[in-house]
């Protein structure tokens, strides 16, 4: 669940600019060029994301090896959480998340004509998703521990927040680039419904008990995860961010206007 805000961030930013060479890639233009010395670049990178949401779902962007974000599919991933309620490892294998396409943009800030730093909020809105696939896991949920894998997925709905990236400019081959230093998301989930297969292996009955708990109790649950989350997160998503930030030069990825 929580690498696909890095895939989807950095395949809406690709396309907020002006068509790109470099290495002997080129990006298409598919959007208009927002320039980041004019007032009204907030609202361009705006209609820009919105507007190429569709085709990144259908196809993604080839050029930067990006697949579709609906379905967005994530071969691998692991997350580790010891917080009070629930702790543990779990690596999620094959996921597939449907409904990333409807995401909505709702507003963009900036501070983008800035030469020593870079800083951009995206607040995002996305009615359902759903995410399913095969997981293990080791550890407990209150005081019952936990040693299972099987499939699993997870509605969620109402998903909304503020990706927020932070970055410094690099001086590389003549060119400047702006590489992202950090980047936050904490979304908020308005519902949340988790299924998962052999929690305890042999033991179906306490399966669904303890997946009746987490889903009566998932808002506190959430919570407690997130800031353990939000570490490998923070890691996770600025290498992928940065495979964009750091191919494009920031010159052609948001122009200075002629003046």
């Amino acid at each position: 669940m929580w690498a696909l805000w890095g895939v989807t961030t950095a395949a809406v930013l690709a396309y907020a600019g002006a068509a790109i060479i470099k290495g002997d890639i080129e990006v298409p233009t598919y959007t208009e060029p927002c320039y980041r010395n004019k007032p009204e670049f907030n609202d361009c990178v705006k209609r820009a994301l919105q507007g190429i949401i569709p085709k990144l779902a259908k196809v993604g962007i080839p050029e930067l090896e990006l697949e579709s974000i609906d379905p967005l599919r994530v071969a691998e991933m692991a997350m580790a959480y010891d917080a009070n309620v629930i702790a543990g490892k779990v690596i999620l294998k094959d996921t597939v998340t449907r409904g990333i396409g409807k995401l909505k943009i709702m507003a963009v800030r900036s501070v983008a004509n800035d030469p020593t730093r870079f800083m951009m909020e995206i607040d995002f809105y996305i009615p359902k998703m759903v995410t399913g696939g095969f997981y293990s896991m080791q550890g407990h949920v209150g005081d019952i521990p936990i040693s299972g894998g099987d499939t699993y997925n997870i509605t969620m709905g109402g998903v909304s927040g503020t990706w927020r990236l932070t970055g410094s400019p690099l001086a590389e081959d003549g060119q400047t680039f702006m590489r992202i230093d950090k980047f936050e998301v904490i979304p908020e989930v308005q519902a949340l419904k988790v299924h998962a297969n052999n929690l305890f292996k042999g033991n179906p009955e306490l399966s669904t008990v303890t997946i009746a708990f987490v889903n009566r109790f998932w808002r506190e649950l959430y919570e407690e995860m997130l800031p353990y989350a939000q570490e490998s997160f923070d890691k996770t998503v600025r290498q992928i961010l940065n495979k964009i930030f750091l191919k494009i030069p920031y010159d052609q990825l948001f122009p200075l206007a002629q003046q």
